[in-house]
C-alpha cells in the first residue's frame, strides 16, 4: 500500500501553482493579509519572561542553596498577588483583550484561507460573512484547548511550589529547581505536543471538513478520529512528512525573507541617509526618518507575508490532498484533484498509448 503522504507532495506543488499562477497582484495581496492573521502574526509565549524572576539585589557570594527571592520581596502566593498594582492589571487586561481580538480574527481567516484554496478564488468579505459561525466555534474550541493546557500548567507549577518549596519563595533555590527540572521538561513537552497535534489537525483537516460538509467542529473531529483509527499508518506518515516539509518550508521562507529584507532595506536606508545629512541632522530629520522607518516596517511586513503565501498554500493543499486520498468521502478538493491529475490514469487502468 502506497503512502499518500509521499505521493501527494508533487500534487500539492501543482495545486499551488495552479492557484497562484499566473501572478495576480490583487489576489496575492489579499492572501498576504490572510496569511498575516493565520501564520504571520507571531505567537504569544507567556513564559518568555520567566528568566526575569530573579531580583537584581540578590545576596552576593551565594551558592546554589541561596534563596532566589529578594529579601524585601513577597515570599508567598498571597503576597505576590497583593503586590500587583491596579495599573498593571489594566495593562494586562488591555493586552489580553488585544490578543483575544487578534485570535478571534485569525479563526475567521482560517476558514477564509481554506475556502480560498478550495474554490481557487479569494473573496475576503464574502468568505468572512459566510463563516462567522464557524469562526466563533473554532475560536471557542481553540480557547478551550488553550485553557485546559494553561490550567494543567498552572496546576503543575502550583503543586511543585507547594510540595517541593512548601509554598514559600525563600525555599526556591537553584538546587531545588534543578531537582524538578527533568519532570517539568517532560510535563510541558507532553502538553505542547498534544496541544500542537490537536490544533494542527484542526487547522488542516477539520476546518476544510467543516466547509465542505454539514458537520460542525465536534462532528468533524469525530469523523476524523474514525478515519484516523481506520488508517493509522497513513496519518502517521502524514504527520512525519508534514513535520519535515514544515521545517523545509520554514528554512526556505527564512532565507527568502532575509534576502527580501535586504533588498527592501536598500532604498529606505538611502532615503534615510539623504534626509539625515540634507536636513542637518536635526529634529526635522529625526521626524522624517521616523516616518521612513515606519514605512520600512510596513513594507517589510508586506513582503514577508507575500513570501509566505505560496509556502502556506502548499502546506494546506498537501494536507487536504492527503485527507482526500486517505478517506475519499472527506475529500475537500475534488475539483482541484481532477484538474491536477487530469492526465493520470485511474487505478488499474492502463495508460493511454502514444499511437495516432
Amino acid at each position: 500500500m502506497s503512502l499518500h503522504a509521499i505521493d501527494d507532495i508533487g500534487d500539492a506543488i501543482d495545486a499551488t501553482k495552479s492557484f497562484l499562477l499566473p501572478f495576480a497582484a490583487r489576489t496575492w495581496l489579499k492572501l498576504a493579509v490572510i496569511v498575516f492573521f493565520i501564520g504571520g502574526g507571531g505567537g504569544f509565549n507567556g513564559l518568555q519572561n520567566a528568566g526575569n524572576l530573579g531580583g537584581q539585589d540578590q545576596p552576593s557570594g551565594g551558592g546554589f542553596d541561596q534563596p532566589l527571592a529578594d529579601g524585601g520581596a513577597p515570599t508567598t502566593v498571597d503576597g505576590v498577588l497583593s503586590a500587583i498594582s491596579p495599573e498593571l492589571l489594566v495593562v494586562i487586561g488591555l493586552a489580553a483583550l488585544l490578543v483575544l481580538c487578534f485570535a478571534l480574527l485569525s479563526n475567521f481567516m482560517a476558514f477564509v484561507f481554506a475556502e480560498s484554496l478550495i474554490e481557487r478564488e479569494v473573496h475576503l468579505r464574502r468568505y468572512l460573512r459566510g463563516n462567522v459561525g464557524n469562526g466563533l466555534r473554532l475560536f471557542a474550541f481553540r480557547l478551550a484547548v488553550s485553557l485546559v493546557s494553561l490550567l494543567l500548567a498552572v496546576g503543575f507549577l502550583y503543586a511543585v511550589f507547594v510540595t517541593t518549596f512548601d509554598g514559600n519563595l525563600d525555599n526556591v533555590t537553584a538546587t531545588a529547581l534543578f531537582s524538578v527540572l527533568p519532570v517539568a521538561v517532560v510535563f510541558f513537552l507532553v502538553i505542547a505536543v498534544v496541544q500542537g497535534l490537536v490544533t494542527g489537525f484542526t487547522n488542516v483537516f477539520v476546518v476544510p471538513m467543516m466547509l465542505t460538509s454539514d458537520r460542525g467542529l465536534l462532528g468533524s473531529w469525530k469523523r476524523l478520529l474514525g478515519s484516523m483509527r481506520r488508517h493509522v499508518k497513513q496519518y502517521l506518515a502524514y504527520l512525519a512528512f508534514s513535520v519535515v516539509l514544515a521545517i523545509g518550508v520554514g528554512i526556505v521562507g527564512s532565507v527568502v525573507s532575509i534576502v527580501a529584507t535586504l533588498l527592501v532595506a536598500i532604498p529606505f536606508v538611502l532615503v534615510g541617509a539623504v534626509l539625515w545629512f540634507a536636513l542637518g541632522q536635526g529634529t526635522a530629520a529625526l521626524a522624517l526618518i521616523g516616518i521612513v522607518v515606519l514605512l520600512f516596517v510596513l513594507a517589510l511586513l508586506l513582503v514577508t507575508n507575500l513570501v509566505q503565501v505560496p509556502l502556506q498554500a502548499f502546506l494546506r493543499y498537501y494536507a487536504m490532498l492527503v485527507l482526500g486520498d486517505v478517506d475519499e468521502p472527506l475529500d475537500p478538493l475534488p475539483e482541484v484533484r481532477s484538474d491536477i491529475r487530469v492526465d493520470e490514469p485511474d487505478e488499474g487502468e492502463p495508460a493511454a498509448s502514444g499511437g495516432v
